[in-house]
């Protein structure tokens, strides 16, 4: 049986400080949260992705009881940190130390994941996003984004517009889509993504759920939940990425795809930390 997903990009160590309360240390990274995602959710997963020797081997393990962690490259040097820094506004900051995850765009492939029938490239410097995409000319690619590049999504509307025209499915929340379709509302950052060529725009507005466009407008309430239940936002977006691709990848019908990726965005902020377990 071959690969359904196969997720590129980083996995890292995340220092999490939530407002009044202690620091903690958990596992962290984009791809590792959409990838455990589409996991539970049952989907058949791989993942590549570089860090260094002073990644605990639990989590490595922890990752290879979900998923073929063959893509997964250990170098000499330090994994990427990521401190993520919460306020009472709602607001985040999240200084980085990249350690050896540099030129993530170039990390070796497996050859047996090759016949995926999707992959997913996460939240990478964009020059990184366009080198991993033309190396994958010709498959089914989804790629998602990140406030840490925001400056360039800014900036770098030519390099942006490659990246999106070489794409099947778009993930950027609210922000990024206005920015890198120099937008000013979402509808028309949708329909303006959407003609760059992107087959599929997903918006993820948070507590408000997403909004779909490929030519037509879907728009999909979040799942309920107590505010108590909720104990760490993190990676709640990546869990629902992974549990809607683990549907799309298959040729499920897109309720059925967002239905999924919001159960996993639910779980994942009843935990601690960006991972599905």
């Amino acid at each position: 049986m071959g690969f359904d997903l196969v997720v590129l990009g980083h996995v890292s160590i995340d220092h999490i400080r939530m407002p009044g309360k202690p620091e903690v240390i958990l596992p962290g990274g984009a791809a590792a949260a959409v990838a455990t995602s589409a996991a539970l959710a049952g989907a058949k997963v791989g993942l590549v992705t570089k860090v260094g020797e002073d990644f605990p081997r639990e989590w490595l393990e922890k990752l290879a009881s979900l998923l073929d962690v063959r893509g997964v490259h250990v170098l000499p040097g330090k994994t990427i940190h990521i401190y993520m820094i919460y306020h009472e506004d709602g607001s985040v900051d999240a200084p980085v130390e990249m350690g050896v995850a540099e030129k993530m765009g170039e990390t070796p492939i497996p050859g047996e994941y090759m016949g995926a029938k999707f992959f997913h490239i996460a939240p990478i410097p964009p020059e990184e996003q366009l080198k991993a995409l033309r190396r994958l000319e010709g498959k089914r690619i989804s790629i998602d984004f990140n406030p840490t590049y925001m400056e360039d999504y800014r900036r770098r509307t030519e390099l942006m517009r490659e990246i999106v025209s070489r794409v099947d499915v778009l993930f950027p929340n609210e922000r990024e889509a206005l920015t890198i379709a120099r937008a000013k509302t979402v509808e028309e950052a949708a329909r303006r993504l959407h003609e760059w060529g992107a087959k599929l725009v997903v918006i993820k507005r948070g507590e408000r759920g997403v909004l779909l466009y490929d030519g037509e407008f879907r728009e999909f309430a979040a799942l309920p939940i107590g505010e108590k239940e909720i104990v760490d936002p993190t990676g709640a977006g990546d869990a629902f990425a992974g549990g809607f691709l683990a549907r799309y990848s298959r040729g499920k019908p897109l309720d059925e795809c967002v239905r999924l990726g919001l159960e996993r965005a639910r779980e994942v902020l009843k935990k601690e930390g960006s991972w599905s377990v």
